[in-house]
């Protein structure tokens, strides 16, 4: 995790605050076997200097000293050129940065800052970078979404400056995932992420123009859409079938699974086909990180033997839920499928055949009973529409 220490000097000296850091650009001495010598950023500050080397080489005879630049004669000139710009650029941002957040810079700071290129001015950068520095000590899941995220951030706009975040913002990115056909409970998800890494900004010296506690997520949770036993019974009878392709029947394996056990696309990935056939096996969930002990019941065992590449051949998540959603169109189930489906579909259709919900909230390795009691919910609701079928016999 990022050290705060590290970037910034919380002590407040007013007299050092106030004394510039100045930087320049300058070749080394040393000239190599190319005729090239190495450029260094000489950075000095309250009667200290540093020198940090910049990987660029430049022949010193057409350098510019005042300027600071190549007396460009060919494309190659142009091109150093533009890196020495973006040098430049770096080096101003970071002392911008610092006084904006009045933060007390040091030489220590300053090179820190710029040797681990954390940016400081696009929100975008940040979050990328951030999230890759977090990666070694945050689940695969948790890195996967976040990521994806990140990846629409910079699809909606490349570069996000801090001083441009606000609440109209938040309006139109709502408006971009909106338009991506993201659901609602997707949105809000990714704008409370969002949120997390505008925090960890702020606690490295970001100042933002919105207080980020008038920015509501919304609610996460959606409507859990589940299959009916009908339509369960219509995906095994589909996956037991002789002409089911290969890929289908592999996808659909994980799916019916997750209908027979209650385990989440990312359990489901984690097992290993020699482990299941033994009929009872223990993991830790990649969500909770709470172990669990799961005793196949023989419909998950029947769904092992019918399908030999099941737990051998891996699928994403993504490929996965749109192989099932082509199946689903091909059997007249018209719901808006996705994996987890799977999930409510376990729970709802566990209590419309009569389990009792305690159990299920351990099946489902929920930490309150609240969350199971939604499906209670749902088989009555299941119940009262299947009574409605009694009005066709008048």
């Amino acid at each position: 995790m990022l050290s705060k220490r590290a970037f910034f000097d919380t002590a407040v000296d007013t007299n050092k605050y106030l004394v510039a850091m100045r930087t320049s650009i300058q070749p080394h001495n040393y000239v190599n076997s190319d005729g090239n010598s190495q450029l260094f950023l000489i950075i000095t500050h309250n009667k200290q200097r540093k020198r940090l080397a910049l990987g660029i080489y430049v022949n010193r005879r057409f350098w510019d000293s005042k300027k600071q630049i190549l007396k460009a004669s060919c494309k190659q000139d142009n091109d150093t050129n533009l890196l020495i710009a973006n040098v430049k650029s770096k080096a101003n941002d970071i002392q911008v940065f610092y006084r904006l957040s009045d933060k007390l810079i040091s030489l220590e700071n300053f090179a820190h800052e710029f040797t681990n290129d954390l940016p400081r001015g696009n929100f975008v950068k940040f979050f990328q970078q951030v999230l890759k520095e977090r990666k070694a000590t945050i689940s695969k899941a948790t890195h996967d979404k976040e990521l994806a995220i990140s990846r629409k951030l910079e699809t909606f706009r490349p570069v996000i400056l801090f001083t441009d975040i606000d609440e109209r913002f938040f309006f139109e990115f709502r408006n971009f995932l909106a338009k991506q056909k993201n659901k609602r409970t997707t949105r809000n998800g990714n704008i409370k992420i969002i949120k997390k890494y505008l925090r960890f900004a702020q606690k490295f010296g970001v100042k933002l123009r919105i207080d980020l506690s008038d920015i509501k997520a919304g609610s996460t949770h959606g409507n859990k859409d589940y299959l009916n036993p009908k339509e369960v019974k219509k995906c095994y009878k589909y996956f037991k079938s002789s002409f089911i392709p290969e890929n289908q029947k592999v996808a659909l394996g994980y799916f019916l699974f997750g209908c027979f056990t209650g385990l989440r696309f990312s359990d489901i990935m984690q097992q290993k086909r020699q482990a299941l056939k033994e009929g009872s096996f223990s993991f830790k969930h990649v969500k909770t990180g709470k172990p669990q002990i799961v005793k196949l019941n023989k419909t998950a065992k029947s769904l092992l033997k019918h399908c030999e590449n099941l737990f051998v051949t891996k699928y994403s998540n993504d490929h996965t839920r749109k192989l099932v959603q082509s199946i689903c169109s091909f059997l007249e189930i018209n719901k808006p499928v996705d994996f987890h489906m799977s999930r409510h579909t376990f729970g709802t259709n566990y209590i419309l055949l009569g389990g009792d919900p305690v159990k299920l909230q351990i099946l489902m390795n929920h930490s309150v009973i609240t969350e199971t009691m939604g499906y209670v919910h749902l088989a009555e609701r299941e119940k009262d529409a299947e009574a409605d079928l009694m009005d066709r016999l008048i």
